[in-house]
């Protein structure tokens, strides 16, 4: 009897050890499955802060760079014309782009609003403002961003961008004064859709507020000198993210930061931590239970088994109990197979469909069609009728020779052939259940399989076209850590590595393009009735036409050219090309460009512009080929670019509906020829293209 009571402890012993051991393996990955959803959660936002304000950053320095232009304009003819400049018809003109620099004005050096493109009503002394004062004192011609103000011309809340106007013997000679409405970028940030708490801003490094919009709220002059992003920029830290209490509202956000190069400003974009993990915490209360419900299971198994050791003659209602624990077992499978995103159909001992879930159901479009009690070869036959077939279905019987070790291979999938691409992958488990003898279970991978493509060309293509750059890059800079030169030798290492560098930011810069267009599609056209005389001459103007090379040679018809199109991407889709005229004749020659309007007895009305050149030529074969990415007529080299040029101009032409032509002889020059609808193709009547401005291709 000792000897039995013994064994008894012992084995009771190791019975609840090894509960325990399960109870702590279940605990355990509970624990780093939260951790982990955390962690991903955290990620995830991070990715997706980051990329907001990369965007963000893109539209400030476009802005900016826009106003510093018309700024650097205005500076020059003032310096020219003085008094006489007329802003109010530059602004007609659409040298000035009012809609988003509202004002624009000249300050004298008295501090009297002396010039503007609105009316001033009587005599504006502005010699107190900020953004005039900071002109006195310093002789720099840096541009200022100044805090949001109300303005004395307009009475309304701006921005004011400056520059000194320094005579030529350096005398101050007054200040060139642009105004952007606070709006202008909160609209913006409203589009970003951040939540009730998710924050956008744009502030300046002293801790001000230019704009800054929280869910639905505009705002525009908020302290936050105090924020730990100010720090981090004054330590060197240009882009970085972190976690804390905001100093404005004190939400608590996850931040990401990154300064404007070359602009004392910083785009910050902000999640409320309660909406970033709200997810989080939704699945964490679940594992918690379920944790709790499989650490119950463990338990009362233990209790079950000790019972049973402890009243063997109660064997019967042990095994009554077992029973019910395995139907229980049994009805959380089946809710499990109900509401799995997979799919799963079943057979029974003798290989006939027995249960098919709703997944499976929605996946294969089956409706309400019966399957249940159809052999295995039968539903194989019904399975491949509805497959692609470049997809074709195998059968169960390949599934069943995978598993057996008679033929090894890759997955399967297959394609379905209805509305719609979607790519499935089967498996096959048998069973040794005297009830199911096979289960076939299915997974929707199509948008892996889509992504892994898309990722696998990409990859190869951009590896291909970095590599080269890289490789001087790589190789140069290796030689000056290794090797002493002479400052001669040295900076020609540099310039090399500098114009590697160039070349692989062009690259990046042309694909995020590419990439931003495609994804958008038209969505961030902003489609304009365009007088094209105009664009072509402030185009042919602020070209920077090489050294020893004549300007660039307008034909342009006397009646004015209308249509409709994006004026800023138009613009840049006309200097890839006209870059590339420059680029491609490096012998000299004229660039021509021609523009006219097509014959009403034309397909379709509309207008064309043609720029020619003198330079290298393409053959048939390299002309075939032209717009593709990464594609060069030149494969020497010694031209620079990244090949990507003629890929964005085809993309902004195909999306204001015109097209692309190409013609060229191998020696003698190039001529593109690029034809886009007119405004009268567009629409039947002005009130219908007030209504809509989209190309009628779009609409």
């Amino acid at each position: 009897m000792p000897t039995s009571v013994s064994h008894y402890r012992r084995t009771v012993w190791l019975l609840w050890l090894a509960a325990a051991v399960l109870l702590g393996l279940t605990w355990w990955h509970v624990f780093a499955l939260v951790s982990d959803s955390r962690a991903n959660a955290l990620a995830n936002a991070e990715r997706d802060l980051a990329n907001l304000t990369r965007v963000s950053q893109e539209h400030a320095n476009r802005t900016f760079r826009g106003a510093d232009q018309v700024i650097r304009f205005i500076q020059a003819r003032y310096l020219e014309l003085g008094q006489q400049l007329d802003l109010t018809a530059l602004s007609k003109q659409g040298v000035i782009d009012t809609e988003i620099f509202p004002q624009v004005g000249i300050i004298d050096a008295r501090g009297m609003y002396a010039l503007a493109n609105r009316p001033i009503t009587g005599k504006l002394d502005l010699s107190d403002r900020e953004h005039f004062k900071v002109h006195l004192t310093s002789n720099s011609d840096a541009m200022f961003v100044s805090q949001p103000v109300l303005g004395r011309a307009t009475g309304k809340w701006s921005i004011q961008l400056t520059r000194r106007i320094s005579r030529p013997n350096g005398d101050f000679a007054g200040v060139v004064v642009v105004s952007i409405d606070p709006g202008y970028f909160t609209r913006f940030y409203q589009e970003l859709k951040l939540g009730q708490q998710g924050m956008v801003a744009l502030y300046g490094l002293d801790g001000v507020a230019r704009a800054r919009n929280v869910g639905n709220r505009e705002e525009f002059g908020s302290q936050a000198q105090d924020a730990p992003m100010f720090a981090h920029i004054a330590q060197g830290q240009l882009e970085g993210h972190y976690t804390s209490k905001s100093v404005v509202d004190q939400v608590e956000r996850l931040i990401h930061y990154r300064k404007l190069p070359g602009y004392a400003l910083v785009v910050v974009a902000g999640l409320d931590t309660r909406t970033v993990l709200a997810n989080h915490t939704t699945a964490k209360e679940a594992l918690w239970l379920q944790a709790a419900i499989v650490s119950l299971l463990i338990l009362a198994l233990a209790a079950a088994l000790t019972r049973y050791l402890w009243q063997v003659r109660k064997a019967m209602a042990t095994r009554q109990q077992a029973q019910r624990q395995t139907e229980e077992r049994n009805a959380q499978l089946n809710a499990i197979f109900e509401v799995s995103p997979d799919g799963f159909v079943s057979f029974d001992a003798d290989k006939r469909v027995s249960y098919i879930n709703p997944a499976f159901r929605h996946m294969t479009t089956m409706g309400t069609e019966t399957l249940e009690g159809v052999d295995e070869s039968e539903f194989s036959r019904w399975l491949a009728r509805r497959c692609a077939a470049s997809t074709p279905f195998l059968g169960l019987s390949e599934l069943h020779a995978q598993l057996s070790g008679e033929r090894t291979g890759q997955r399967m999938l297959i394609e379905l052939d209805q509305q719609g691409k979607r790519v499935l992958q089967l498996g096959l488990r048998r069973s040794a259940s005297s009830t199911v003898s096979q289960i076939l279970y299915l997974r929707d991978v199509t948008h892996e399989t889509e992504v892994d493509q898309l990722k696998s060309e990409f990859l190869a293509t951009a590896a291909h076209e970095l590599r080269t750059p890289m490789a001087s890059i790589f190789g140069y800079a290796e030689v000056l850590l290794h090797e002493d030169f002479d400052a001669t030798t040295q900076r020609e290492f540099l310039s090399t590595i500098y114009t590697q560098s160039r070349l692989m930011a062009n690259i990046l810069t042309e694909l995020l393009d590419l990439a931003r267009i495609e994804a958008r599609r038209d969505k961030d056209f902003n489609y304009t009735r365009v007088d094209l005389q105009p664009l072509l001459w402030d185009l042919a103007k602020a070209y920077p036409t090489p050294p020893g090379r004549d300007m660039l040679a307008l034909e342009l018809p006397p009646q004015p050219l209308y249509l409709m199109a994006d004026a800023d991407k138009l613009r840049q889709a006309l200097l890839n090309v006209i870059s590339n005229a420059y680029k491609y004749s490096p012998h000299g020659g004229t660039v021509h460009l021609k523009a006219w309007s097509r014959l009403p007895s034309a397909q379709s009305p509309g207008v064309c512009i043609e720029i020619t050149d003198q330079g290298i030529g393409m053959t048939a074969e390299q002309q075939a080929r032209a717009c593709e990415r990464f594609y060069r007529a030149d494969p020497s080299g010694k031209i620079p670019g990244t090949g990507l040029g003629m890929s964005i101009v085809k993309e902004i032409i195909e999306l204001h509906h015109g097209t692309l032509q190409l013609h060229s002889s191998l020696g003698t020059g190039t001529r593109v020829r690029l034809c886009l609808p007119s405004h009268a193709t567009l629409r039947g009547n002005t009130t219908a293209a007030r209504a809509d401005t989209r190309p009628a291709a779009l609409a």
